[in-house]
């Protein structure tokens, strides 16, 4: 843990510390990250504020970006540092991929492999109608073949804690004993597609292939709308819930949906087959699903 500390970060181990020696009678601390967000160690809960951004119908890459990361792959981009929700995971008592010795997770974008670490609920909170609504992250994306209109199985997400890199020097090829967080630099927070560099990751083995999960119009808020994303330590029969749906999807992926996908692959029409009709009426639900640009 102590090669992720920044001299950033110290006041809130610190702040963490004193709340632990605080009386039990005290009511939970809100304790700020330095770089956006809140942390409550009692409920052992963090909240990120940020915006609806997903961009079209298209598959995604990633469910939270920090802000100015890949908006264009993410349904939400938030107002964080990935490294301090990082922190914070740990200072729960969670566990990432360096507390697993000998199993590998992801090692590139894409990779089959499972990633690595304790399982983490993430949720979404944002106002409607003057109430606040709070929606799994799951079920904010659509899962498999379009037309199935499945959301995503409520497996959770995966603490992996991104990869992280020494940096070296270009002009010597040495080492500089500097390590680069990898989220940090490429603002990824929750990878729906397999990312070694995503604080939290996709626990699925379907996780490897791109064309798995799209933003959800039916539950998403309208874009641009101020939301909260929220990530809490499940319980034991939470967890086991989640241990069981993921083995269920697991197996069906690699019994049915990859065939399912290639079917529909070969099956698709070009460009060239589809009649006028049919690309009017494909560009006017893209305009529609992208407000009308």
């Amino acid at each position: 843990m102590t090669r992720l500390l920044r001299p950033v970060l110290v006041g809130l181990l610190l702040a963490l510390a004193a709340w632990a020696e605080e009386p039990a009678a005290e009511p939970a601390k809100v304790i700020a990250f330095p770089g956006g967000g809140r942390c409550y160690p009692a409920e052992r809960r963090i909240e990120i504020d940020g915006v609806a951004v997903y961009p079209t119908h298209a598959p995604i890459e990633l469910f939270a970006c920090a802000q100015h990361g890949k908006e264009h792959e993410s349904v939400l981009a938030l107002s964080c540092i990935p490294q301090d929700v990082h922190f914070a995971l740990l200072i729960f008592g969670l566990r990432d991929d360096t507390e697993f010795p000998g199993q590998k997770g992801p090692q590139t974008l894409g990779d089959p492999a499972k990633p690595v670490g304790d399982r983490v609920i993430v949720s979404v909170q944002w106002e409607l109608d003057g109430k606040q609504v709070k929606v799994r992250a799951e079920e904010l994306l659509t899962y498999g073949p379009p037309r199935d209109r499945r959301t995503m199985p409520q497996v959770g997400w995966t603490f992996a804690g991104s990869e992280r890199w020494e940096r070296v020097d270009p002009d010597t090829n040495l080492r500089t004993g500097e390590t680069i967080y990898m989220a940090n630099r490429e603002r990824t927070l929750v990878s729906t597609y397999h990312d070694p560099s995503a604080v939290l990751d996709n626990p699925l083995v379907s996780g490897g292939d791109d064309r798995m999960l799209h933003p959800n119009f039916d539950r998403l808020p309208p874009r641009g709308t101020k939301v909260t994303l929220v990530l809490e330590v499940p319980d034991e029969a939470t967890l086991a819930a989640m241990k069981q749906a993921e083995a269920d999807a697991d197996a069906e992926y690699l019994k049915k949906i990859e065939a399912e996908w290639k079917t529909i692959d070969e099956t698709a029409p070009t460009r060239e087959e589809l009649t006028p009709e049919q690309i009017e009426e494909r560009e006017r639900v893209r305009k529609e699903r992208e407000g009308g640009k």
